[in-house]
């Protein structure tokens, strides 16, 4: 059977809360964009338990009106909310509920899922007014996800024999310090072949969109630190070996495209560009907690755990198995970079007025391209969490990167980082690397 409607879970004292959401969805329904199911469509004769049991079966979109006597039902907890979340795990049903009152939700399966309205916030505090404001969006995220394509049904056919081929084994970790360009990109695909996944890859929202593109690391071995006669050194950027593991880390820094349907998703409130542009640009004023909240954020739209970078995984990404203070070489231009090209860095020359970076295919996203560092790895507590993909001594995490990739010189080896803020005179500063998938990674 298809699922190709919206049921509407409620608690029966809550009605009042029900019918309002009915008059909103009332147009849509009308118009025959969506289908829409509660018990009060049940017809006298029908038995209401059965015709409860065929609406779960064919629900694609599933809204929950929570309340205190919603999360207090027998006959929600035993008889609807199983099914509603054992589909969401097996056909791919989404669940979105609407906190109409307070209610201990926390401490319910309801709180691993993501609220249609703040919960901060329930529509019984609100004027009528608000209510209706918040009513409506509420619907638009239904009518969203509600035509959305439907995964594919399983293929009723009988299994085909089974074929058992061994899979790809990850390549052990070397050490990769001062390998060539073509010498990592060839270990990255055969980490990636072995995952299995593209080098490149982005993962579906729930909602409808993608997820940043991401890019596959594969484990090594590197460096860590700068030698002591590399210029601005600071003391505690000793020289160290570190192990990474593989894990996948987004190729570019977050955008305001990106970050603003986060925002506008959990209510709050839209970022000022200050008068640098926003669409693809990258996001700026973030908090580290509206970091780690956009990472949870992703993890419950990807169904991946999603994190920010360590500082090793954010310094051995960027090298890609250079050696030099920029993975470009021992110093910097206005060629390679959007910076004040008076300053400058080792035996670098100073920019010719009206220069400007030219553009080039090999280096995606250019160092110093612009706006804050945030959300860096170091500065609070990290929930190191990983996804396991499946392939043996190889975990994946999906790690958006909330930095500006080039814009800050990392005291290396250390959480201090040094030099982050909004675009300022003093040029591009001496980093390990400058795109979040490094100089190599990506591929050509």
């Amino acid at each position: 059977m298809n699922r190709d409607q919206v049921f509407i879970s409620y608690s029966h004292k809550d009605k009042g809360w029900l019918e309002k959401l009915q008059i909103h969805l009332a147009p849509l329904q009308r118009e025959g964009t969506i289908a829409v199911w509660a018990d009060t469509a049940i017809k006298p004769g029908q038995i209401w338990k059965e015709e409860i049991e065929k609406a779960l079966e064919r629900a694609k979109v599933a809204v929950l009106l929570v309340s205190p006597d919603f999360l207090a039902s027998k006959f929600i907890a035993e008889n609807e909310l199983p099914p509603l979340l054992e589909a969401n795990k097996t056909e791919g049903l989404t669940i979105l509920w609407i906190p109409v009152r307070a209610s201990h939700y926390r401490r319910t399966a309801i709180a691993a899922y993501q609220a249609a309205h703040d919960p901060a916030k329930p529509l019984s505090g609100m004027s009528r007014a608000r209510q209706d404001s918040a009513l409506v969006k509420i619907v638009e995220a239904i009518e969203a996800v509600a035509q959305a394509p439907s995964p594919p049904s399983p293929n009723p056919s009988p299994a085909p024999s089974i074929v058992r081929v061994q899979p790809p084994v990850p390549p052990a970790i070397q050490n990769i310090h001062g390998w060539s360009a073509s010498q990592v990109q060839a270990l990255q695909s055969q980490t990636a072949q072995a995952l299995p996944l593209p080098v490149e890859f982005q993962e579906a929202l729930k909602d409808g969109g993608q997820g940043p593109v991401m890019v596959v690391i594969p484990a090594g071995r590197f460096l860590m630190g700068s030698p002591g006669d590399e210029p601005e050194r600071q003391d505690d950027e000793r020289l160290h070996g570190v192990d990474v593991a593989s894990f996948a880390q987004g190729k570019y820094a977050v955008t305001f495209e990106e970050y603003d349907r986060f925002s506008s998703a959990t209510y709050r409130e839209i970022l000022q560009d200050e008068g640098w542009g926003r669409g693809r640009r990258p996001v700026i004023n973030v908090t580290w907690f509206d970091a780690m909240a956009y990472a949870e954020w992703l993890s419950q739209q990807t169904g991946q755990t999603c994190r920010l970078p360590t500082e090793a995984e954010w310094e051995y990404a960027c090298r890609a198995g250079t050696t030099t203070p920029f993975y470009f070489g021992t110093t910097i231009s206005t060629e390679q970079a959007n910076y004040d090209g008076n300053y400058t860095y080792g035996k670098g020359q100073k920019a010719r007025i009206g220069k400007r970076p030219s553009k080039s295919a090999s280096f995606r996203p250019m160092p110093g391209a612009c706006t804050t560092c945030m959300a860096m790895s170091g500065n609070g507590p990290v929930r190191n969490t990983t996804r396991n993909m499946g392939a043996p001594n190889c975990v994946v995490s999906a790690t958006p990167i909330l930095t500006v990739p080039g814009c800050c010189g990392a005291a290396r080896g250390t959480s201090d980082r040094w030099g982050c803020g909004r675009p300022r005179a003093s040029g591009a500063s001496r980093v390990s690397g400058t795109s979040s998938s490094g100089s190599v990674w990506p591929g050509p």
